[in-house]
């Protein structure tokens, strides 16, 4: 089978593959990218590792070479041929100011985001990256507290030095934040709601389906906060709904991509709006 990727929009072909259980020849999907997002990374990343422990052979084929390199670069080939979690050692791709994509779950996510922060910290001198910890821990503990995701947890982060941003994305494979919220009403006895509704419910401060979450219902509230305060953004794809907002305001859209499976959290935040670390002088006794 051959699944041609021009656009976002072709992703839908991935995920039909999913839906439909195939189990037939090898795969070779075929990249026109020019540029890739850490969403699009993970978005290919889930779909490759999902066919792989379903015994299906995929081949990928990119198109535009820097983006080959690139992909190249951050590990997607043989973390994929590997499907391995978290390694003894983490090493960042300094040739593109870049963590490794990884599979994460709760025994190895300090780790991950411990390393990924003190890499970026000698990128972004003098800043605090506090809330990057923050942000990552809550959105991989939404993953576990309630995707029951087939795949674990993926996670990639990128800093951008000509634009002074860094970008993390966190994705799953799991149900979905609309049926995840409307499984918890139904059960409740409560009105199921429309998919856009079930997300700004998940979004409010205190929403949780969860009886004893890590989070405690903090969690997107959280993230949401932090994006406001920083004046950055974020883009949201979860089932057929997709999200964007800058904390201020989130704006609801019919997800570009059909078919979509499970949720994908990509946020964007600006260094220069990051608070200055805190210094203490030093006294010569």
């Amino acid at each position: 089978m051959d699944i041609v990727i021009k656009s976002q929009r072709d992703y839908h072909k991935l995920f039909q593959t999913i839906q439909e259980g195939y189990q037939g020849d090898p795969i070779t999907i075929h990249m026109y990218h020019k540029f890739l997002e850490p969403m699009d990374i993970l978005i290919l990343t889930e779909f490759i590792i999902f066919q792989l422990n379903q015994k299906v052979e995929i081949n990928l084929w990119v198109d535009n070479s820097d983006v080959k390199g690139y992909l190249e670069a951050i590990g997607l080939f043989e973390f994929c041929s590997s499907n391995y979690h978290e390694p003894t050692e983490l090493k960042e791709i300094a040739s593109y100011s870049a963590m490794p994509l990884r599979r994460v779950n709760r025994e190895t996510m300090n780790y991950y985001i411990g390393r990924t922060q003190m890499y970026f910290q000698t990128l972004c001198d003098r800043k605090d990256l506090g809330m990057l910890d923050i942000t990552l821990s809550e959105l991989i503990n939404n993953v576990y507290d309630h995707s029951n995701s087939p795949i674990d947890c993926f996670v990639f982060c990128q800093y951008y030095p000509q634009k002074g941003q860094i970008k993390l994305a966190v994705g799953d494979l799991g149900f979905g934040i609309p049926k995840t919220v409307n499984n918890y009403l139904s059960n409740k006895g409560a009105d199921t709601v429309s998919p856009y509704d079930a997300v700004k419910w998940a979004l409010k401060l205190n929403r949780t389906t969860q009886s004893m979450p890590h989070n405690a219902g903090r969690g997107l509230d959280t993230v949401c906060s932090f994006i406001k305060v920083n004046q950055g953004s974020w883009k949201l794809f979860s089932d057929n709904v997709k999200m964007t907002g800058n904390g201020n305001k989130n704006h609801f859209f019919d997800n570009p991509i059909n078919i979509f499976i499970g949720t994908v959290i990509e946020i964007t935040i600006i260094v220069d709006n990051l608070e200055e670390l805190e210094t203490m002088d030093v006294l010569d006794w």
